[in-house]
């Protein structure tokens, strides 16, 4: 045993440095006293009047404990799973006494497992667990069920989550039966041959007839080597309860990964959710170290139950798009030069795409001025430019305090003069802003410009240069609904990307600037204002791009109905593919069609398991328009006449 352990410290420590290897049961013990220890959310002085299993449980579904422990799971599922692709590894016996072979040792490399990393990203001390070859199926018994890998997992994951205590069930049967020349546990076994012994109580009479047990060796009968078929008798595995697990507050999802691995009787899975592969096993313990507040923690169902479905501000499916933004927009405030425009049908998810790249710019310190163009205000100039700027001028008064507000307000008047008093009369909280010096400049109104919209072209540009410099930031123009747009504003657009030099030919500006917007599909041909900003760009050779958003494809569906309902994305794929051959995969069609079966409790939550449940049945019959605008149109026609009444009259104030 010694050599063992030696060969296996070897090669887990022959890439990468680590602590000395140590049985898991040795880990669990040390992973609870340093989870007691470093943990933030236990109290040292409550601590003395706590009793003990109070204590081992608020230890246990910590967050450090919890995350430590996941590690280990998930390396022990990938280490099968590996081991299963490749074919020529050699595999454990299944057992209930894997714990006894197991070691773990930690890793000093900042490196990935499987992608594994924590919930913000940055790789942590890692984690390896391996079998000792003690374990491992020597004998060549090739013709295993899967099940019975995951199940003798299953039994490791409840003692590690449990904090090294065996399942309640395991303690009180019988394990001394060996299965054919190996010694192991009986494990349940796939039952698709199963031995039917009928109503007969000698088993050789059933033995002596049936010629396929026996063959020739060297003029001998000797009875063939035959996977024995565990009946519904006294060797047959009771079922394994989780309700310890529950009663120490692991997390409820765990719970239920554990169970349903250990959801098996004699080989034929007993529940629709049991798992049928380790790589199920694999995928969902890295989710749940990826994204731990969706499919780790518990939902407030109790609220949900009041709520209904809520749907959080997450985008799916788009990153590729999402970089390709993040690249042009680098590009552009490097001083390259670059506009991007977004382009696909309604309800493809291009608002909420930008809405993302605009969270990511401001989180970097850049600065994002938004609008929005209304096909009711077309013929109201600057109407989209005028309300991104009135947002910024708002934002910055209730973010930057008093002093910054009037230091920017100071630069504006000292760039534009008494010009400045055009803007405010565009931009109210512009007008805010410049508090008394408003009065000084209102003489100035009496002048007569001769081109008022070049005047305010102008101004918006060096409205834009004012804004960058006082912050030293980049400037981001997001306009959504370009389709709508005037010419007025497509041609200030025009003038804060190509600057006319003193030969009136056009040039790159020098500034930081990088412009983005929305259209939907088609909404842009030759006679729209903005195809003179593509002209202009192929002239200057300006990169632009146009992003087209195509609606999701059925898996990329799954992952947004599987995040919403915090639900692993195997057991989502049933209601999925309703819901995806109802909407065509329209982003906007599948949340709101989502939204309506819980509103009509065929998507509701069970309070008992914990997590939302749907009925089928009832939802493939339901009759949909085909696409999400007549959708929203019946939803708005099933409201009372009050209701109807009042959305009549706001939608006359435009988006």
């Amino acid at each position: 045993n010694n050599t063992v352990h030696e060969t296996t410290t070897k090669h887990m420590m022959s890439s990468t440095s680590s602590t000395e290897p140590i049985l898991i049961s040795e880990w669990i013990h040390r992973a609870i006293d340093e989870a007691a220890r470093t943990s933030k959310s236990l109290n040292t002085e409550a601590e003395v009047t706590m009793a003990a299993d109070v204590h081992k449980c608020m230890i246990l579904c910590s967050d450090e404990y919890l995350l430590s422990a996941l590690r280990v799971a998930y390396s022990l599922a990938d280490w099968i799973f590996k081991a299963e692709e490749n074919g020529s590894i050699i595999l454990p016996i299944p057992s209930s006494d894997w714990s006894d072979g197991i070691i773990v040792a930690q890793l000093y490399q900042a490196t990935k497992i499987g992608g594994v990393l924590t919930e913000n990203g940055d790789p942590e001390n890692l984690i390896k667990a391996e079998f000792l070859p003690s374990l491992l199926n020597s004998e060549g018994l090739n013709e295993i069920n899967p099940v019975q890998y995951i199940y003798s997992l299953g039994i490791v994951f409840y003692e590690i989550f449990s904090g090294g205590e065996r399942p309640v069930e395991l303690l009180k049967e019988d394990r001394t039966t060996a299965v054919g020349s190996v010694g192991f546990d009986p494990l349940p076994f796939d039952e698709d041959t199963p031995i039917d012994f009928g109503n007969k109580l000698d088993i050789f009479d059933d033995l002596f007839n049936d010629d396929n047990l026996f063959c020739e060796d060297e003029g001998q009968h000797l009875p063939k080597k035959r996977q024995t078929h565990q009946n519904n008798s006294h060797h047959t595995r009771s079922s394994i309860s989780v309700e310890q697990l529950k009663a120490k507050w692991i997390p409820g999802p765990l719970c239920d990964l554990i169970a349903n691995m250990l959801d098996s009787t004699n080989g034929t899975l007993a529940g629709e959710d049991s798992y049928k592969s380790m790589a199920n096993v694999r995928a969902d313990l890295q989710l749940m170290l990826e994204k731990p507040k969706i499919f780790l923690f518990d939902q407030d169902m109790g609220k949900l139950s009041v709520t209904g479905l809520q749907f959080r501000d997450t985008m799916f499916g788009r990153n590729a798009e999402l970089s390709t933004i993040k690249e042009a927009n680098r590009r552009s405030i490097s001083g390259d030069g670059e506009l991007v425009i977004i382009s696909g049908p309604s309800g493809s998810g291009k608002s909420l795409l930008a809405s993302e790249f605009g969270r990511y710019v401001s989180a970097g310190g850049g600065i994002v001025l938004s609008g929005k163009f209304d096909q009711l205000k077309q013929g109201k100039p600057f109407s989209a430019l005028a309300s991104a700027f009135d947002l910024y001028c708002g934002n910055l008064m209730r973010d930057s305090g008093p002093l910054r507000t009037a230091e920017v307000a100071l630069k504006l008047i000292s760039s534009l003069g008494k010009e400045v008093y055009h803007l405010a009369r565009i931009i109210p909280n512009l007008a805010i802003m410049l508090g008394p010096s408003k009065s000084e400049l209102i003489s100035h109104d009496q002048e007569v410009c001769a081109n008022p919209q070049k005047q305010l072209q102008y101004l918006l540009c060096q409205f834009v240069d004012v804004i960058s410099s006082s912050f030293d930031a980049p400037v981001t123009l997001f306009l959504d609904d370009l389709q709508w747009a005037d010419i007025a504003s497509i041609d200030a657009v025009n003038q804060l990307l190509f600057t006319p030099d003193l030969s009136s030919s056009l040039s790159k500006r020098s500034n930081r600037f990088f412009f983005f917007g929305c259209c939907c599909e088609g909404g842009i041909n030759e006679q729209h204002p903005l195809w003179s900003v593509f002209c202009h760009a192929n002239l200057l050779h300006v990169k632009y791009s146009n992003l087209q958003l195509r609606c999701f494809e059925e898996d990329t569906l799954n992952v947004m109905v599987s995040e919403t309902l915090r639900l692993s994305p195997r057991l989502t794929w049933a209601f999925s593919s309703i819901v995806y051959r109802k909407t065509k995969g329209n982003p906007l069609f599948v949340s709101r069609l989502m939204l309506s079966l819980s509103k009509n409790g065929l998507l509701r939550p069970n309070l008992k398991r914990r997590r939302w449940e749907w009925d089928e049945k009832k939802i493939q019959s339901q009759k949909l328009p085909d696409d999400v605008a007549m959708f929203i149109t019946n939803s708005i026609e099933a409201q009372t006449e009050d209701v109807k009444s009042s959305i009549s009259v706001l939608s006359c104030f435009g988006a």
